[in-house]
């Protein structure tokens, strides 16, 4: 199992260069770069990659994956169709690059409120869970088929917050059960599991057993006394760190995923404000390496 984290690359960011040598002095294994910047996917289809191909044959850092959300589910026909397309084109750039997994997110038009009214009945005047299962399957059925083609996998992020509906297990299953597909996959992130109260996170893991083809990993914290205060429905009860900074056991977590079958790459995110830029980054990599057994 390697360590990598996600960036930007070019377009006003650092040059590959530059991100490649951080990341080696800091005991990464590789990076997932943004679908921007140098990984424009347009640019790679344009000129088949041929900036990032020379240097990454310079160097032992390797591109894990490809960051391309695209929001296939939104009201607008033709908004949905765009972001299909977008999509399309970074399956197509991965495909070029032998980038093996794009992560990406299902989408959603309202949010994280597609279950409706809290505590209201199942298809209560709210909920559009089904509605938009019947979408995606209608949207993501010629996304997965190109993925298939091209020999790239699809990895669902789990965040609700950006508007998502494939962020808990009950819709994990909907949709992979609407598109059944050896292509189609998830992305291991237990951040949003622990303040969203799926745990233990060692046991969502091992039901989805086969299906996460990435892990994009954050810790979180919850604060008791801010919660009593406010309530779920307030702020900073919860708040993202890095690996180590939280309250979940990476160690458990990673023995889960290795137990699951994933043997790929712990990817870190930093949205610890208490550990900004390259240094939570970094301070991730050190707490998740002493976990893994080839270290």
């Amino acid at each position: 199992m390697k360590i990598s984290f996600s960036t930007t690359v070019g377009g006003g960011a650092w040059s590959l260069e530059e991100c490649a040598d951080w990341a080696k002095s800091n005991d990464f294994d590789s990076i997932r770069p943004n679908a921007s910047g140098l990984f424009d996917p347009k640019q790679i289809i344009q000129t088949d990659g041929e900036e990032v191909k020379r240097y990454l044959s310079q160097t032992d850092i390797f591109v894990a994956a490809l960051t391309a959300h695209s929001n296939l589910l939104v009201d607008d026909l033709e908004t949905r169709e765009n972001a299909r397309d977008s999509l399309l084109k970074a399956i197509e750039s991965a495909h070029i690059l032998d980038i093996p997994v794009v992560v990406t997110y299902a989408g959603s038009p309202v949010s994280w409120h597609f279950y409706g009214q809290f505590s209201s009945e199942p298809s209560n005047p709210g909920d559009r869970s089904l509605e938009l299962v019947d979408r995606f399957k209608e949207m993501w059925t010629p996304v997965v088929k190109f993925a298939e083609e091209k020999n790239v996998k699809l990895a669902l992020d789990c965040a609700v917050r950006m508007g998502n509906i494939a962020c808990n297990p009950e819709m994990w299953e909907r949709i992979l059960d609407a598109i059944p597909s050896d292509y189609l996959g998830l992305s291991c992130d237990p951040s949003h599991w622990l303040w969203m109260r799926i745990l233990p996170a060692e046991d969502a893991i091992r039901m989805f057993q086969g299906k996460w083809y990435y892990a994009d990993v954050k810790d979180c914290e919850i604060s008791p006394r801010m919660l009593f205060r406010q309530g779920i429905i307030g702020n900073w009860w919860w708040q993202y760190r890095v690996p180590g900074r939280g309250q979940l056991n990476w160690g458990t977590i990673i023995g889960a995923l290795m137990e699951s079958g994933y043997d790929y790459v712990l990817c870190v995110e930093n949205e610890d404000r208490g550990a900004p830029g390259l240094e939570g980054f970094a301070i991730g990599c050190r707490h998740l390496r002493q976990f893994l057994p080839n270290s």
